[in-house]
């Protein structure tokens, strides 16, 4: 079998080899096409579990990511960006969780029933935001009970 192979790859020309190459290599290095997008920010108290690259989902399906942070006065800000395909209303909340109890964190938008924001805006700002919680925390604040 091996031989019936390459008997016909020799009997494709040089400049054959060398155009499925340039094709190959082609599409490789072309950018992926990405859709129109809508830069958000939320703002939360305690965002632990969250990195710059997790999953910014609507209803279980990933629609964003998280490509950024800053502080601002003892508030973590993490900033990102959605597909702009998408109507968020905007009395949508964000929150952090996890799949499972120790699994990867990612930020959960539910959405409200008001009017979607504006996509000629590029910007959605979630007002509404619930904190991520640990199991960490937990056992921190009950070592704290127990002093």
């Amino acid at each position: 079998m091996a031989a019936q192979i390459k008997i016909e790859l020799d009997s494709y020309s040089k400049v054959f080899h060398l155009k499925i190459g340039f094709l190959f290599i082609f599409t490789i290095l072309i950018p992926k096409i990405n859709p129109p997008t809508n830069y958000f920010k939320a703002t939360f108290n305690y965002a632990e579990g969250i990195e710059i690259g997790s999953d910014i989902k609507l209803a279980g399906i990933a629609i964003g990511k998280v490509t950024n942070f800053e502080i601002n006065n003892d508030l973590v800000e993490v900033l990102g960006f959605i597909n702009q395909d998408i109507d968020i209303p905007k009395d949508s909340t964000a929150s952090i969780r996890s799949d499972g109890l120790f699994g990867k964190k990612s930020i959960l938008i539910n959405p409200g029933f008001d009017t979607p924001f504006d996509s000629s805006d590029n910007n959605i700002n979630f007002i509404e935001t619930a904190d991520s919680y640990s199991i960490d925390m937990f056992l921190r604040y009950l070592t704290n009970l127990n002093e």
